[in-house]
């Protein structure tokens, strides 16, 4: 049994190294034989919904694991890749010039919701999340405006990404009669967003660089920088070079 155990952790670690096209991939000695079993069952049925969601969408891609659930309008303007995973109770809205488009072994836990376009008075542009970037629980992405999420970037639970601003210049109209700005918002490779963090309109988020637990960026945030705050502020720098 336990020759078994080891046999199943090998062919499932070497096929997400492969699917994933990521050689750090693990599976814990500890986990049982029996977890592995329910795991790759679970991951078998959610391959069967990814392959009716591969034929829908503008650029299809297997495998793709698809959780319970999910909601997804518009797939003609979704992009998917090997390996992406999008978990039980996500939403996408995908109707843009851009759309959604999920790279390889990207993950959307579950609760997500990206929203493109909400009001067909003026169509959104998109959401991009580039390979192996991880997005966890009840995170809302508003692509209205372009929304960039650079390579193995980690987006906390419960984030806010919001492409969009009300314009409040007059105050003889209702606001929702003034219109919108989108300047797109930009993170960059290999950051680390912290859970409850929002980040507004026309700011980008340098390579590297970690957004704090709540915080709210309204400016743009350097390589390697680490802020924190409301609105967020420096705190320090990631980077030994600087740090020196």
């Amino acid at each position: 049994m336990r020759d078994a155990t080891q046999m199943f952790r090998r062919l499932l670690v070497r096929f997400a190294r492969a699917v994933k096209r990521d050689s750090a991939f693990d599976v814990s000695p500890d986990v049982p034989g029996s977890a592995l079993a329910t795991f790759i069952f679970e991951r078998a049925v959610m391959t069967f919904r990814g392959v009716l969601l591969s034929a829908r969408a503008r650029r299809s891609a297997f495998p793709v694991f698809v959780g319970r659930r999910v909601i997804v309008r518009d797939a003609t303007c979704l992009s998917l890749s090997p390996g992406v995973t999008i978990g039980d109770n996500c939403r996408l809205d995908c109707l843009g010039s851009v759309g959604v488009v999920l790279g390889g072994g990207v993950t959307l836990r579950s609760g997500v919701h990206i929203e493109v376009t909400s009001v067909l008075r003026e169509m959104g542009e998109g959401c991009v999340i580039d390979d192996r970037a991880g997005i966890s629980e009840n995170v809302f992405i508003g692509a209205k405006g372009l929304v960039r999420i650079g390579a193995n970037s980690i987006v906390g639970p419960s984030v806010k990404i919001i492409a969009e601003n009300h314009v409040i210049t007059c105050d003889d109209a209702p606001i929702r009669e003034q219109g919108v700005t989108r300047k797109g918002i930009t993170i960059g490779e290999d950051c680390w967003i912290g859970t409850n963090a929002v980040v507004l309109d026309g700011t980008s988020v340098g390579d590297h660089a970690v957004i704090g637990a709540g915080a709210v960026v309204t400016r743009d945030v350097g390589p390697w920088e680490i802020v924190g705050g409301v609105p967020a502020r420096g705190i320090r720098s990631r980077s030994r070079a600087e740090a020196q």
